[in-house]
């Protein structure tokens, strides 16, 4: 594992009436598949909201890549290396492959013009580097929800993203679509890409999983 990437400290969230999170500091290495554990409600989904742009922090700092990282939305996490891939696998099911990989920053060229034929090649290679055999025009709602995942994977992949979150992502995935993505799991960390990888398995987290977090109360 290499040099620490992120750095949240002294993180809370309060809503009215409510305690989402308080004091977390929490904290991740390049290369390194991280695992973010606790029940529910102990403060996960919020504390990937804070490092997501989602939620603004109530109290607390966050430094990214030597950095201090102000989030005002999503696409500031985004432009800075962040993506997270969740549950649902969410995306847009009658658009394309390449349009959802490209979704929020479509390549244009030098006249101004959307750049298509750029970033359906862009698309494939991405596509062949998570070994996901499919076309970049493919309809997302044609693809399986393991299929899908891998999509967000070279989204992420896109945008150059350093972080990247993956929320519960095999929780309706057989077990060897679950091997599959494991594998671009660690393609992914030897290459230097840092994973938070959320999920209530155990025996997943068991092997995947380099160091891990725990939130409670």
């Amino acid at each position: 594992m290499g040099q620490a990437i992120l750095e949240m400290r002294g993180i809370s969230k309060f809503f009215p009436g409510i305690k989402a999170l308080e004091g977390v500091d929490f904290s991740m290495r390049e290369g390194e598949v991280h695992a973010l554990i606790g029940e529910n409600g102990a403060g996960k989904s919020t504390l990937v909201k804070v490092l997501t742009g989602v939620y603004r922090p109530t109290a607390g700092s966050i430094e990214f890549k030597g950095k201090r990282l102000e989030l005002r939305d999503p696409m500031d996490a985004r432009r800075a290396g962040i993506a997270a891939i969740h549950q649902d696998a969410s995306m847009f099911p009658d658009l394309s492959v390449a349009e959802n990989v490209f979704s929020g920053h479509l390549a244009r060229s030098r006249s101004g013009l959307l750049d298509w034929r750029a970033m359906r090649e862009r698309t494939r290679e991405l596509l062949e580097r998570v070994e996901l055999g499919v076309s970049p025009d493919a309809l997302v709602r044609e693809l399986s929800v393991a299929e899908r995942h891998l999509v967000g994977i070279a989204r992420a992949l896109s945008e150059s993203a350093s972080l990247v979150i993956m929320d519960e992502p095999t929780s309706a995935l057989s077990l060897r679509e679950t091997r599959d993505l494991f594998k671009i799991v660690r393609q992914l960390r030897d290459s230097g890409v840092a994973i938070l990888f959320i999920s209530h398995k155990f025996d997943e987290l068991f092997e995947i999983a380099q160091s891990y977090t725990v939130l409670r109360d």
